[in-house]
């Protein structure tokens, strides 16, 4: 019973609408293509940020971040809309609105965090993009999309070694016609060729906009996210999640599966560019909860870092992929072991079946 089943969710977990659907789930177009909570509107970001702004839930951390250099950085909830209303009506004044396809090539940052919840707020589309890809890879996906946008990076840490994606994005441009604007988060003080009227620093376009900006009330369904598929066995294939759809299934599997409470901290380390990047981004922030992210890998520059961010961060939440786990049993139990692991109260597990050893391990 899908329609009784998906509205008794969406009360339970108090999703907002501007205006009340009138239906659950219409598919008289075929089962294939159904369309959810028709006639009403919403968007993620009234769920996500607006609605927590008049409670005691602004002054609460939303966000820890880490450097692979060591740096540490922490936003309250309000802090986090004041930067999501600022590069919202930057977006805006560079001519993006509601459907327009607008990449994100990043690494996790905070100012990515900003950028995918401000994208959403004008009522564009998040594409997510590995940061590990290609300019071959970047140009499919894009155009396949039609982007007209892409926010990236001038340069990013990846195991000591300063990567530009600034670059990548410069070698893909030539062969996207659809991209209108490059838009770049400094990073790493990279020296960054910027071409006229289509490349623009995203700390000049912020530099005079307001901390408060109206979000775009957009249909139930409208898309919020593009997730393209690994590519890994065959063609890529683009993904669309919702408004309503995303944050339901984000509440089901979080709150109702996994008892996650407000004030949790997850941390689940990745790339913005798959969906766990938007899943910590949008989810812990819509279910009243810190997102504990960091740039780089699990083990550098110390073989111990994952289990250290636990520890420093208090991480009660923690997402692992088996990968993380074989990579994390060269260095024996004893490197486990020397870190204080007491506030994780929650495994979960993405990407791949386990292997017996690693699970046992």
């Amino acid at each position: 019973e899908p329609a009784w089943f998906w509205d008794a969710v969406i009360r339970y977990v108090g999703l907002q609408f501007y205006t009340p659907y009138s239906t659950v789930l219409d598919t008289s177009r075929g089962i294939a293509w159904p369309r959810w909570c028709v006639g009403g509107t919403t968007n993620a970001v009234l769920n996500c940020l607006d609605r927590h702004m008049a409670t005691p839930v602004r002054e609460q951390e939303v966000l820890s971040w880490e450097g692979e250099d060591g740096v540490r950085r922490s936003w309250s909830y309000g802090r986090l809309n004041a930067e999501v209303c600022r590069s919202a009506e930057a977006l805006r004044d560079l001519g993006f609105g509601k459907g327009d396809v607008i990449s994100l090539y990043t690494p996790f940052l905070p100012e990515s965090v900003a950028a995918l919840l401000a994208i959403a707020k004008i009522g564009a589309v998040v594409m997510p993009l590995f940061s590990g890809f290609g300019a071959g890879a970047v140009v499919e996906r894009m155009n396949d999309a039609g982007a007209v946008g892409v926010v990236t990076v001038d340069g990013t840490l990846r195991r000591g070694n300063r990567v530009r994606l600034k670059q990548v994005i410069d070698e893909a441009a030539a062969a996207v016609p659809t991209l209108r604007k490059t838009i770049v988060i400094r990073n790493l003080d990279e020296k960054t060729q910027m071409k006229a009227g289509r490349d623009h620093w995203w700390h000049e376009l912020r530099e005079d906009q307001p901390e408060e900006s109206e979000t775009a009330e957009v249909p139930a369904d409208h898309p919020l996210l593009l997730v393209y598929t690994s590519g890994t066995t065959g063609k890529s294939k683009g993904c669309i999640l919702t408004h309503v759809g995303f944050p339901t299934k984000i509440a089901v599997d979080l709150r109702l599966c996994m008892d996650f409470r407000p004030g949790d901290g997850l941390m689940w380390m990745s790339d913005m560019g798959w969906v766990v990047g938007p899943y910590l981004a949008l989810g812990t922030p819509w279910l009243e909860g810190t997102m504990v992210i960091a740039e780089g890998g699990p083990d550098y520059p110390e073989p111990g870092r994952f289990w250290r961010l636990v520890q420093d961060h208090r991480v009660t939440y923690l997402g692992v992929a088996p990968t993380i786990i074989r990579s994390q049993m060269r260095y024996g139990v004893e490197g486990l072991n020397r870190y204080d692991l007491s506030s994780v109260r929650m495994g979960i597990s993405t990407g791949e079946p386990w292997n017996p050893d690693a699970w046992l391990w």
